[in-house]
């Protein structure tokens, strides 16, 4: 018996779907292995669990920081009402210990926020990892899209016009 193994990066759901009944019409027998995410990667799962355990004003960083700046910004960019950033900031730390030691996600991932600080002051916010296999960004700005389309759709069946205010 001869095996031929295909494999496909990140297929989409309609192509995933289509690509199965293709092979189910014409093989016996089809095996799906599913890739195991090493536990030091972010998955738009991870990205939406950690974003909903994350207080209000840390939410709001994280949704601007990926949605707005593509994943750096300058404090002042984020800053609302002249208002510090530091416990803002803080928590994204604290959020990622907490659910890592509660088995919400792996305790190998990386922190998605990171400030630079400089006597005290915050010089700069980013996600780490930009343009690597590590980067943080991908499945953060994945998780924000769906999440808007998500809530278009409940704004339409709610019939409602127009975007919808993000929490």
């Amino acid at each position: 018996m001869e095996t031929t193994t295909f494999t496909v990066h990140d297929p989409g759901g309609t192509f995933r779907q289509q690509l199965l009944a293709l092979l189910a019409e014409h093989v016996a027998s089809v095996a799906v292995e599913e890739p195991e995410v090493p536990d030091n990667r972010w998955t738009v799962e991870r990205a939406g669990l950690y974003y909903e355990h994350l207080p209000p004003r840390a939410r709001e960083i994280l949704r601007e920081l990926t949605m707005d700046y593509d994943g750096a910004a300058r404090p002042d960019e984020i800053r609302r009402s002249g208002r510090s950033l530091r416990g803002s900031t803080g928590a994204f730390r604290r959020i990622l210990n907490e659910g890592a030691r509660k088995g919400l996600w792996p305790p190998g991932l990386p922190l998605p926020v990171r400030s630079f600080t400089k006597g005290g002051k915050v010089l700069q916010i980013n996600m780490p990892g930009w343009g690597t296999p590590e980067d943080v960004h991908p499945p953060f700005y994945a998780y924000f899209e769906a999440d808007g389309e998500r809530r278009r759709r409940a704004a339409a069946r709610r019939g409602r016009k127009g975007p919808v205010a993000s929490s």
